[in-house]
């Protein structure tokens, strides 16, 4: 079952016009995903397919029918899960390509499985200086995705070992300022980051 298949009748012209193409937010996205999750609940399943998304707008998101289908109809016009996720995919490789560090990129991976959005990069680190990389990184990934919630690093050495791993809210990494990464990464900015793994000696 689709989003296009319990489209209600009533167009929302109007709103949709408010929402300029290409603009799916984090918030919006993540909308999208849990009322996919809602979509599956055995009680909504019950429900008419017409009653299914006011219902869904009025206990979970407390808004109008018409307001949610609008945001469900941008995210559709985006290609849905899949196409904003490519998109969003694509936009974090091309604004890391464009770093001193873009040979060493390993892999970009959006993870929509949930509605929490986890972007996964991966790199090989250069040790010596890698609070100033993932800062880097982390800046650069959250100024090109706009539907993430946390981007998790990854760093391994040449040989492909761990050597680092952290996690950093997408809405922490707008503090990060390019001009003073090499004086503050490792005191200030390292701070923003959860870091779960450090195999550094």
């Amino acid at each position: 079952m689709t989003f296009r298949t319990i489209r209600l009748v009533v167009a929302s012209a109007t709103l949709l016009a408010a929402i300029p193409a290409g603009a799916v937010s984090r918030e919006d996205f993540k909308t999208y995903l849990e009322t996919r999750e809602a979509l599956k609940d055995e009680r909504v399943l019950k429900m008419p397919e017409a009653q299914r998304i006011p219902k869904i707008a009025s206990v979970n998101f407390k808004m109008k029918g018409p307001q949610l289908q609008a945001i469900l109809d941008q995210v559709e016009a985006e290609g849905g899960e899949q196409g904003v996720a490519q998109k969003s995919q694509a936009a974090v490789s091309s604004a890391l390509q464009a770093t001193d560090i873009k040979s060493r990129i390993k892999e970009v991976k959006v993870d929509t499985a949930s509605p929490h959005v986890v972007t996964y990069i991966k790199w090989v680190a250069d040790e010596a200086n890698l609070e100033n990389e993932a800062a880097l990184l982390a800046l650069k990934a959250g100024a090109a995705d706009k539907v993430t919630s946390t981007f998790f690093l990854w760093a391994v050495d040449a040989s492909g070992k761990d050597v680092w791993r952290a996690k950093i809210g997408a809405d922490r990494t707008d503090r990060i300022k390019e001009d003073r990464i090499a004086d503050w990464a490792k005191t200030r900015y390292i701070r923003l980051f959860e870091i779960d793994k450090d195999n550094r000696g």
